[in-house]
């Protein structure tokens, strides 16, 4: 099982490829699982395992393919082969555990186990910003199969390797994008008088942001938001035109989406009277959050060691698993820790440091394989 684990592991860490363009992962995943003669659907570059079972409910278990671009740093054996692009997320581990949750199960047919219900391993492509999860989710190959339940897995730098953590109701945060651009006019610096100071307003619009959650928000509602990107002017004596801004709120309360919107519209209209310039944004909710279902977490809390569980750890980040819990379908997302000072698996999702050690997968493996068993698959 670990000569498994790392080996694919490694193969899938030196070959990564951004979202929606897996096309040598999806081969190598589609490859697999023609040597192992297991039927697949493909959607993209997604790719669909199915394993029918004498009844037609079904289990969707889910893996993400995609890496970031990202250049890596430090010197390993598997080492990205691509310039520019890493495995920073960990998917690698994911699409390894999903492959290896393939194989055991076709051995158990071959070995005359009757599955009881039907199974559909999905590996995703496109996690990353691209949502690509809606793709599967929209499709006639999933729509038209009814789910008892979809898990996922997701590493975590943050937590104890080996350790497994569990939550009930929401698990990720819904995002929101911002694209915001500040029209000014452009002037000679020692004139500003000629001119309207878009980088000026723009100071201003980060800084009103900030006060949405410290003013605006209940204390007991988790409100973030971060601007990320502020890009204006190209040498120091030219006011310039324009100011383009990027940036991002998470929450876990829907029904706040709608008063942010109001927010950041007041805000801008209010510069906007204020100084002169015009403010155009894209205010665009994306990722809904993940809401673990209360029934698969008590069945998910059964099939761990008591030892190795970690309650009510979420993800402050965003996951297009939820996608798939649109329409009234019930999931589960659990986090893996991976975290081992020693060795220097110590840097946090998305670092050009990023690593793990695969054995780890074991464990998430074994979840996968207790589900199973506790849900009455095999």
């Amino acid at each position: 099982m670990e000569n498994f684990f790392y080996e694919t592991r490694s193969k899938l860490h030196q070959m990564p490829e951004i979202a929606l363009s897996e096309y040598n992962t999806a081969a190598f995943i589609r490859e697999f699982l023609k040597d192992l003669k297991i039927d697949y659907e493909e959607i993209g570059t997604s790719t669909l395992a199915i394993f029918r079972g004498e009844e037609d409910i079904w289990l969707g278990f889910r893996a993400d393919i995609d890496a970031l671009p990202l250049q890596e740093e430090g010197e390993k054996e598997y080492k990205s082969k691509i310039d520019g692009m890493m495995h920073a997320c960990g998917h690698d581990g994911h699409t390894t555990n999903l492959l290896y949750f393939a194989k055991w199960i076709k051995e158990q047919i071959d070995n005359g186990i009757k599955l009881k219900k039907s199974i559909m391993l999905i590996f995703q492509a496109g996690e990353e910003g691209r949502g690509g999860a809606r793709f599967i989710a929209q499709s006639d190959n999933f729509r038209s199969r009814k789910f008892e339940g979809i898990f996922g897995m997701h590493v975590m730098p943050q937590l104890e390797e080996g350790k497994i953590a569990i939550a009930r109701g929401a698990l990720s945060f819904q995002n929101i994008n911002l694209d915001i651009e500040i029209v000014g006019k452009g002037c000679h610096g020692a004139q500003p008088h000629q001119g309207i100071d878009s980088i000026l307003v723009g100071a201003k619009l980060v800084e009103a942001y900030q006060s949405i959650v410290s003013r605006n928000i209940d204390p007991n509602k988790t409100v973030v938001v971060t601007i990320g990107s502020f890009k204006a002017g190209e040498v120091r004596n030219i006011i310039p035109d324009k100011v383009n801004i990027l940036g991002t709120i998470r929450l876990i309360d829907t029904s706040l989406i709608e008063f942010l919107r109001e927010r950041v519209t007041s805000i801008n209209e209010g510069l906007e009277r204020a100084f002169g310039v015009k403010i155009n944004m894209n205010f665009m909710p994306f990722y809904p959050p993940v809401i673990n279902s209360d029934e698969l977490y008590d069945i998910v809390e059964k099939v761990l060691p008591e030892e190795q569980i970690v309650r009510d750890v979420r993800l402050t980040g965003s996951e297009d698993f939820s996608f798939y819990l649109q329409e009234g379908n019930r999931g589960f997302m659990f986090l893996l820790g991976i975290r081992n000072e020693e060795r220097g698996f110590i840097y946090p999702l998305h670092s050009p440091k990023f690593d793990f050690d695969p054995k780890v997968l074991k464990y998430s493996f074994e979840a996968f394989k207790g589900i199973l068993k506790e849900m009455k698959v095999i």
